[in-house]
């Protein structure tokens, strides 16, 4: 695969391994967002204009280029802020339909957006929260909600998404993937799920836009959380009220339109390199990494070779020192939990440094990495 590292302007400046957390943005992105400003901002409910009827255009075509990502219907795909506000609304709108004693099977290695919201409405309803090692040994008759990301921000684990879905399917549960991570580096198919959230600023798009895909036959089962202009089609009067029959009943206010707008050109971008591409790509790049962090003297690596998010500690050396050392160096990396919470516990450790590999990365940005942290005087130095 060519370089790509020239399209993305920031890259001049730094060196930057913290994809997991926000993912750099390309020049004909940065571009785009300052085109609809200067030509096209208009409210995507003033349709009756020439500049209206293009806006409504791009936001059905952007519409139609997720779900084809995906594998969805472009009836099936919601516009929100984020990631977190996706999977948050989703927990409220099923809300009604968990029961007491119904369980919600959470992943362990999931973040705190796809814990929290859940927290919440188990508290809400009476609901039973499974934290899980092993989704498809505890899908029982009284899961509801199976929740997970296909690929996390910490320890990468493999989930047999097919069978997990199948499991699901004869137990009658509703399986969510917070596909934040995936969507930049893996297949992300939606006959696996039932809901798929995710972020357009990790599929080097804008921030402030958010992805919430639920499949047709449930999304009809739901009722709006968040409601006002653009949701609804008639007051009768305060006790009754129709709203619109597709995914503008979901999308109330004005839609992030520059960050749509935006998010077109990232998704050519995704297009004409490919997913699968990337994906080989990383792996390459992943294998060089651990193999240049392995040897690092006392280094603890705790992903396996191949893995693009790799996490680490090196004896005696705090974490956040690391990344702090670093990051004064022009080197960004990530230390914690990552949001994360679980983790720890899982791996018996407090904090970790997080090295995360995008398509803009090459073997000189290791290169570099590996030199700084080899220079022990430098961390007592800094610190």
């Amino acid at each position: 695969m060519k370089s790509y590292k020239k399209q993305f302007p920031i890259l001049k400046t730094i060196t930057y391994f913290d994809s997991a957390a926000l993912v750099q943005k390309p020049l004909s992105v940065i571009k785009a967002g300052a085109e609809f400003y200067t030509k096209f901002a208009i409210n995507n409910h003033s349709k009756n204009s020439k500049l209206g009827l293009i806006i409504e255009e791009k936001i059905a075509t952007v519409r139609k280029k997720i779900a084809k990502l995906i594998q969805a219907q472009s009836d099936e795909i919601i516009f929100t802020s984020g990631t977190t506000e996706s999977i948050n609304l989703f927990a409220l709108m099923i809300q009604s339909q968990i029961k007491a004693n119904d369980e919600i099977l959470l992943s362990k290695y999931n973040h705190t957006s796809n814990l929290i919201p859940w927290f919440n409405i188990a508290k809400a309803t009476k609901a039973k929260i499974v934290l899980s090692n092993n989704l498809e040994k505890d899908i029982n008759k009284k899961t509801k909600i199976i929740a997970y990301s296909q690929k996390t921000n910490n320890i990468n684990i493999i989930f047999d998404q097919a069978k997990i879905y199948n499991l699901a399917l004869k137990n009658k549960a509703i399986v969510v993937n917070d596909a934040t991570q995936a969507i930049n580096s893996q297949e992300v198919n939606f006959n696996y799920f039932d809901v798929v959230a995710f972020s357009t600023n990790k599929l080097y798009g804008p921030t402030g836009l958010g992805i919430l895909a639920i499949k047709k036959p449930l999304l009809d089962t739901l009722e709006p959380i968040k409601t006002g202009g653009g949701t609804i089609s008639t007051i009768i009067d305060s006790q009754n009220w129709n709203y619109y029959n597709n995914v503008n009943k979901f999308e109330a206010g004005t839609l992030n339109l520059s960050a749509i707008w935006e998010f077109e050109n990232a998704l050519n971008l995704i297009e004409t390199i490919g997913i699968a591409n990337i994906k080989n790509y990383l792996k390459k790049l992943s294998f060089y990494l651990f193999d240049q962090l392995s040897q690092i003297e006392n280094i603890q690596i705790y992903s396996k070779r191949g893995d693009s998010i790799i996490l680490f500690n090196i004896n005696n050396i705090p974490a956040q020192d690391i990344s702090s050392y670093l990051g004064h160096n022009d080197i960004y990396v990530r230390s914690g939990t990552f949001c994360a919470p679980l983790i720890s516990q899982i791996l018996n450790q407090d904090s970790f440094v997080r090295v995360s590999l995008a398509l803009y990365n090459d073997k000189k940005d290791v290169d570099k990495l590996v030199q700084y942290l080899k220079k022990y005087e430098g961390f007592l130095d800094f610190v």
